[in-house]
C-alpha cells in the first residue's frame, strides 16, 4: 500500500483509548507489548509519529519514551501537534542565532578546536586540553560537555552511555514543488516517510535507515525519487540530488539503551553533561536536546548561587 497520510479515517474513541497504556508505561516496557500495533490509527498516525520520534521500528522501542511523546503531543491537544518547519535549515533557525547571542554576551566561539583531554584534580576538572592549547578552569568556572556519547565516554572513562545507534537518511532534489503543495506531507507504505516542499527544492526524511546506509547512492536516489513523484504528484527524470546518510543519527531508543543514558551531573562538581542522548525523558529529539541544555544551565546557576 502507498498512501498519503493526510487524515486518519475510520477511527473512533476506542481506537484512541487503546493508546492509553503508553501514558503510564515504564521505561523497561516495549511499545509492541504495551499497545496493539495494528489498525488504521496505528498505521496512519501512531506508527509514523513514533518512528520519527524514536528512530526505531515502534514495536521494539521504549514504551516509556513513546508515552512521553504521546503525552506531549496527542494528549496535549492540537496546538501541541503543529509541525514547525525550518524553511532555511536548522542552522539558520537555531545555530546561527545562538552563536550571535553568545557573541553579543562576550563569549568566544571556536570551530575546529577539538577537546582532547581533561586534567582532573580530586572532584574537579582542572584544565581543558585542546592539543597545544590548554585552558585552566578557575574555582568559579563550570564546564558543560555537550558532545556525542562516544567522545564523551572517551573523555570521561567509566561514563555510562548508549552503545547502539540508528541511522537517518535525508535526500534533497533541486525541483520546483507544484503550486499549492503542502509544506510537509506524511507518506504511508513507501520508502519515503516525510516529504518537504521548499522553494526550488524537495526534501525527504527516512528514519530507522540502517538498511539504506550501504545502498549505492545513485540507486537510492532513484528509488527515493520514484516515491517523491508518486507522493508529490510530480513528474520528470531524476533532477540534481544530494543524499545525506547519518549512520549514528540517534541512540537506539530501546529500553536497554535508554537505561544507559546518564543524567546531567558527573563525578566532578564543576562538570555537567548535555545532549539528546542524556536522560531527558524524551527520545533523541531537538526538544530533548534543548531540554538537556536548559537543565545543565540550571545546574550551573545553582552551583554559582550555592
Amino acid at each position: 500500500m502507498f498512501d498519503k497520510a493526510r487524515r486518519v479515517p475510520d477511527t473512533g474513541l476506542v481506537d484512541y483509548l487503546a493508546l492509553m497504556p503508553l501514558i503510564w508505561a515504564g521505561p523497561d516496557k516495549l511499545v509492541g507489548k504495551t499497545i496493539p500495533c495494528k489498525g488504521n490509527l496505528y498505521q496512519r498516525l501512531v506508527q509514523p509519529l513514533l518512528l520519527a520520534a524514536l528512530n526505531v521500528d515502534p514495536p521494539e522501542g521504549s514504551a516509556g519514551l513513546a508515552g512521553a511523546i504521546v503525552r506531549e503531543t496527542l494528549l496535549a491537544g492540537g496546538l501541541a501537534c503543529r509541525p514547525l518547519i525550518a524553511r532555511e535549515g536548522l542552522s539558520a533557525v537555531l545555530v546561527e542565532p545562538a552563536i550571535e547571542l553568545l557573541k553579543k554576551n562576550g563569549a568566544r566561539i571556536r570551530f575546529g578546536h577539538e577537546l582532547r583531554e581533561f586534567t582532573m584534580s580530586a572532584d574537579r576538572i582542572g584544565e581543558l586540553k585542546f592539543g597545544d592549547d590548554t585552558i585552566e578552569i578557575g574555582p568559579d568556572d563550570t564546564v558543560v560537555l555537550a558532545v556525542p556519547p562516544r567522545p564523551a565516554a572517551a573523555l570521561l572513562p567509566g561514563l555510562k552511555t548508549p552503545q547502539k545507534f540508528r541511522a537517518i537518511v535525508n535526500a534533497h532534489f533541486r525541483f520546483d514543488p507544484l503550486p499549492g503543495a503542502p509544506p510537509i506531507l506524511g507518506v504511508v507504505g513507501g520508502l519515503v516517510e516525510w516529504l518537504f516542499a521548499f522553494p526550488q527544492r524537495l526534501s525527504i526524511t527516512i528514519s530507522n535507515g540502517d538498511r539504506l546506509v550501504d545502498m549505492p547512492r545513485e540507486e537510492l536516489a532513484q528509488a527515493i525519487w520514484r516515491d517523491v513523484c508518486q507522493a508529490g504528484g510530480v513528474q520528470g527524470e531524476l533532477p540534481p540530488w544530494q543524499i545525506v546518510r547519518e549512520r549514528r543519527a540517534t541512540f537506539e531508543a530501546t529500553p536497554e539503551q535508554n537505561a544507559l543514558r546518564p543524567g546531567p551531573a558527573t563525578a566532578f562538581k564543576n562538570l555537567f553533561l548535555a545532549g539528546d542522548w542524556t536522560a531527558t525523558g524524551l527520545p533523541a529529539t531537538i526538544e530533548g536536546s534543548v531540554r538537556s541544555g536548559d537543565r545543565a544551565a540550571d545546574l550551573v546557576l545553582a552551583r554559582r548561587s550555592a
